[in-house]
């Protein structure tokens, strides 16, 4: 079963103009942890249709005496769960110079490996054109 939480995110996604297709609703509720049964239950629930007219009809024919009686509900804030690491952000402006500075490093060594590979393999093929 989803929580409320999870809920009330649906009901964001559902809400968004334009839609947003099932695949990629599955790749943001995967990056959001979501286990594979409660992001099926969450494309099941997107797909549903909205409730019928005549239910939409009934519930604004309701008469003065029952408004006077009903309690406004109380509004609680919406969690909207983001991607921790948001563009821009210097954590993971950080990660992609750490990233660089690995990617530089093994070019490096893989060049000099290189190098070392090539000149053992000319001292190699001198000695066997020798014999």
């Amino acid at each position: 079963m989803l929580a409320e939480d999870q809920i009330d995110y649906l009901f964001q996604i559902r809400d968004s103009k334009p839609a947003i297709p099932a695949d990629t609703v599955r790749v943001m509720l995967k990056a959001l942890r979501w286990n594979p049964e409660e992001i099926d239950h969450g494309i099941d629930f997107l797909n549903r249709p909205d409730a019928p007219v005549s239910v939409e009809k009934a519930l604004t024919q309701v008469s003065e005496a029952n408004i006077s009686n009903i309690e406004p509900e109380i509004s609680r804030p919406i969690k909207i769960k983001q991607n921790p690491f948001p563009v821009g952000s210097p954590f993971a402006t950080g990660l992609k110079q750490q990233e660089a500075k690995r990617h530089k490093r093994l070019m490096i060594v893989g060049g000099v490996a290189g190098f070392l590979v090539f000149v053992v393999g000319l001292f190699a093929y001198a000695y066997l054109s020798v014999i």
